[in-house]
């Protein structure tokens, strides 16, 4: 009985069965004919449209290089002087343009599939450039390739304005790509007829990027702008002179010419020759130490030309008169907030380590020795507070082995995570969050804080200026700092707060607040200038201070002596070269004035073996 239901449900289920399937059959072959007849008409075009091919096959080129020019440029007009006065720069980029497409063409055989390869790639560069650019006025290079996994959190802070010119480029090329895909352009080519001419354009392309002495050659054949460029503001008038294409290329072979080098004869030996004046501590007692990197905090009565009159300020200068005021040198402007972070939390410069934009990736060890676990392995409890996302700048992977022993981010605070205007979370409840680990802990706690209350857009009131809406922030940030040090005395607790900000503010490229004033490359270094202060709830040894202005970098192992906590041979090593170069930040430095201890204790630490850490450790 139960096989005769089984075989009448398997009966009145195979006709659906078969219907659907026939369906699917048609539905298929439908399409297979379709896409016969298409196959069809793009070879009857190959073979009757061979002229129209030949200039779409061979012009391509030269189109994607001009549109993506022409894309950068307000006007036209611009873009036709631009041609007239750099037309050896934009031959050079027909010249690589041409040997990036014919690498293409050899490797797929297909001239359709080259010119979507080569045109999306050159349009999607164009596209970042423009959006990057009116975000922070800093223009794009192949490294900044590196945070396209932070893409998202990325595009939270950037202007992105669709134009019309931006629309009518975007769909011309649309067109041109669907012509060259319906009217397929023969190209054929097989075995050594590929392969070599192949290797061959990728051999010339990747000499040229890649080969100093080559670089060097065609670069001054075609006049294009190699000055080694120290600022943002250099940087920026580069890009005048070599435009978007030129300006990439060059800048990679600039930063592939300065990749980091192993000193000579770096060994052990070679480094604990500098490691020597480490003194025992002479506090009795142990402070909790807060690092304020506040983002983007930055004191525009600094600048001359912009005759700020604001009240703004007030509530920071309060705190900040309590406690040492100072000056300090940091080595970005406007992004990068990772640079200044690197400095202060290890110690040393970024200029050692030849300016690359994200430091703490070139870190080449497991557990690197930084001040977090300096003052770990001085009996402290150790927090990381930064009120983004975790991803960001892969910290929570990263920042992981400095010896945190509690990390904060956006995800995880325990207090209110009120928020500012622009959607980021406030300096009031960082400091908030701050305040609540030092009162759970019972062990002094180091704690390092990168706020993000100041970070740009400055665009969340209609009707008012960037700087309007930045200045708002900041009177915030001065008002949060009271709150702090009010409940900091009220701990009772011996504590030390450094304040510093990580960088002038970024502001849109075009008529931006900089330009306004005439900051240039002759005069920025006012921009890497930054004011700071140490304040502290009980009485510190200020004499160490210099009076000049010195490089971030210096500050926290400044604060050891100021405390009294143990300075080990690598801090005292550090601080011995306070006295020989206060400040070692590229933009203050001619490119080849260099500090062979500072250069050589960076690579031991971020990229070596890290000799000085192993003997600052097992010295304690």
């Amino acid at each position: 009985m139960k096989m005769q239901i089984t075989k009448e449900k398997e009966t009145t289920v195979t006709p659906a069965a078969e219907g659907s399937q026939s369906r699917l059959q048609q539905i298929k072959a439908a399409l297979q004919e379709r896409y016969r007849k298409m196959q069809a008409e793009r070879t009857a075009n190959q073979q009757r449209d061979r002229r129209l091919n030949a200039v779409l096959t061979w012009l391509f080129p030269v189109f994607i290089v001009c549109l993506a020019e022409l894309n950068q440029f307000v006007q036209i007009s611009e873009f036709l002087e631009f041609c007239i006065n750099r037309t050896s720069v934009l031959i050079f980029d027909f010249l690589m343009a041409y040997l990036m497409y014919c690498f293409l063409l050899l490797l797929t055989n297909r001239v359709w599939v080259a010119a979507w390869l080569q045109g999306l790639t050159y349009m999607l560069l164009s596209v970042v450039e423009l959006f990057k650019f009116n975000t922070n006025g800093n223009h794009l290079k192949l490294v900044d390739i590196s945070l396209a996994p932070n893409i998202k959190n990325l595009s939270s802070f950037a202007y992105i304005q669709i134009n019309l010119p931006l629309v009518i480029y975007v769909l011309l090329l649309i067109v041109v790509l669907g012509v060259m895909f319906w009217q397929n352009p023969a190209f054929t080519a097989h075995g050594r007829r590929r392969v070599l001419p192949a290797m061959g354009c990728l051999a010339m392309y990747a000499g040229i990027v890649c080969v100093p002495g080559i670089s060097e050659t065609v670069y001054g054949f075609f006049d294009v702008d190699t000055t080694a460029s120290e600022n943002a503001f250099s940087i920026n008038e580069k890009y005048d002179n070599n435009s978007l294409l030129a300006f990439i290329v060059e800048t990679t072979s600039e930063k592939i010419g300065a990749a980091l080098q192993e000193p000579e004869g770096y060994d052990q030996q070679m480094v604990e020759a500098v490691l020597k004046g480490g003194k025992e501590g002479s506090g009795s007692v142990k402070p909790n130490v807060i690092v304020v990197m506040s983002e983007a905090f930055a004191d525009f009565r600094a600048l001359e030309g912009l005759k700020l009159d604001t009240d703004a300020y007030d509530a920071f200068d309060a705190v900040a008169q309590q406690g040492t005021q100072l000056t300090v040198a940091v080595p970005t402007f406007a992004s990068y907030t990772v640079r200044t972070e690197f400095e202060l939390l290890f110690g040393l410069p970024v200029r050692s380590l030849m300016d690359t934009i994200t430091p703490q990736a070139k870190l080449d060890v497991d557990t690197p020795s930084s001040f977090v676990s300096y003052y770990k392995d001085m009996g402290y409890d150790t927090a990381y507070v930064h009120p983004f996302t975790r991803t960001f700048y892969n910290r929570d992977t990263i920042y992981s082995t400095f010896g945190f022993d509690t990390m904060i981010f956006d995800d995880n605070m325990t207090v209110p995570a009120e928020t500012f205007g622009n959607g980021y979370i406030t300096d009031a409840a960082v400091f908030s969050q701050v305040a609540q680990l030092i009162s759970q802990s019972d062990a002094p706690m180091f704690i390092h804080t990168t706020t993000m209350q100041n970070h740009q857009p400055y665009d969340w009131k209609e009707n008012n200026s960037e700087l309007t809406l930045y200045l708002e922030g900041i009177r915030e940030t001065g008002k949060a700092l009271q709150q702090l040090t009010a409940a900091l005395n009220a701990c009772g607790e011996p504590t030390v707060l450094v304040f510093v900000g990580d960088h002038f503010p970024s502001m849109r490229g075009e008529d931006n607040l900089y330009d306004a004033i005439g900051i240039d490359s002759a005069n920025c270094s006012v921009l890497y200038n930054q004011s700071a202060f140490i304040w502290s709830n009980y009485e510190l040894n200020t004499a160490c201070l210099p009076d000049e202005v010195f490089s971030v970098f210096y500050l926290n192992s400044l604060v050891l002596e100021m405390t009294g906590a143990p300075v080990d041979d690598f801090h005292a090593a550090v601080l011995a070269q306070l006295q020989e170069d206060p400040i070692y930040t590229s933009v203050f430095m001619e490119e080849n004035d260099r500090n062979a201890v500072l250069d050589l204790l960076t690579y031991d630490r971020v990229a070596g073996e890290d000799y000085s850490g192993t003997r600052s450790q097992s010295g304690k």
